[in-house]
């Protein structure tokens, strides 16, 4: 337990806003310069702001809407409620998506074990912070209680992990707040991918590059598969306590989907 919550990346922005490389070194010292560029790399490929003049906007609206302190607020009230983990919290503008990207798109986030990132736009309102925050944070205490190495997970643990951590969202925050990737496909469709695309691959390792390619549903795989693989087998499981929800075995979700076929 780290005792750090919501770190003040409003400074760092302020002084270092056109300098994300050094921002980004910020959140982990143990970086080295080239680590950090890779590593800025992959906070912006999940969501993290390019220096713009509407990115530096953005980021005063953030600030105007006080997105930190809410955030804060969150944080001890999901802490308590779960018997949560103290983490440092990293709050950034969300990546603008341009005139042709998903102009909707308001939130993205990133979590680690001992760390958390969220990626905001000022249009979020409040219960699409609270649903972002649930959801990385669900990730933050699964990944915690289940004390498994990195190394070891699998494609089904990546799966569940995301249903249970929107499954939390539904429950806290409300349904009409869950992720858009949710409604995607019917019952038939998923479990028609599930059988083609998922089955016999679930063992596959987080190091393997299929992982991300049918956990994200690149292409040729259907957008967000294993996402919404994810939510349907949680869902299709029945009523999960929340704090069950962090230590419950991934298997346990394939082996209900399996007895009711």
């Amino acid at each position: 337990m780290f005792g750090l919550a919501v770190i003040d990346t409003k400074e760092w922005l302020e002084n270092d806003f056109t300098d994300p490389v050094k921002i980004a070194s910020k959140c982990s010292e143990s970086l080295s310069e080239e680590n950090s560029e890779q590593f800025y790399r992959y906070l912006k490929k999940h969501g993290m702001y390019s220096p713009s003049s509407r990115s530096k906007k953005d980021f005063h609206y953030l600030l105007e809407r006080d997105i930190w302190g809410k955030t804060e607020h969150f944080f001890n009230k999901y802490k308590d409620l779960w018997d949560g983990f103290d983490v440092p919290i990293y709050i950034f503008p969300l990546r603008n998506q341009g005139v042709l990207g998903r102009a909707k798109e308001t939130k993205s986030g990133l979590a680690f074990k001992d760390r958390m990132f969220l990626f905001v736009s000022p249009g979020i309102i409040e219960e699409e912070l609270e649903a972002v925050f649930v959801h990385e944070y669900h990730h933050v205490c699964r990944l915690n209680r289940l004390k498994k190495q990195s190394s070891q997970s699998t494609l089904l643990d990546s799966i569940i992990m995301e249903g249970l951590a929107e499954h939390a969202v539904s429950k806290h925050v409300g349904k009409e707040h869950v992720a858009g990737w949710t409604r995607l496909y019917s019952e038939q469709q998923l479990v028609s991918f599930y059988e083609k695309y998922l089955k016999d691959r679930l063992g596959i390792k987080r190091s393997d590059e299929l992982h991300d390619a049918l956990l994200l549903g690149k292409s040729p795989y259907p957008s967000m598969l294993g996402y919404c693989t994810g939510y349907y087998l949680v869902s299709n499981y029945g009523l999960i306590p929340i704090k069950k929800s962090f230590t419950i075995p991934s298997r346990i979700f394939v082996k209900r989907l399996g007895d009711r076929q």
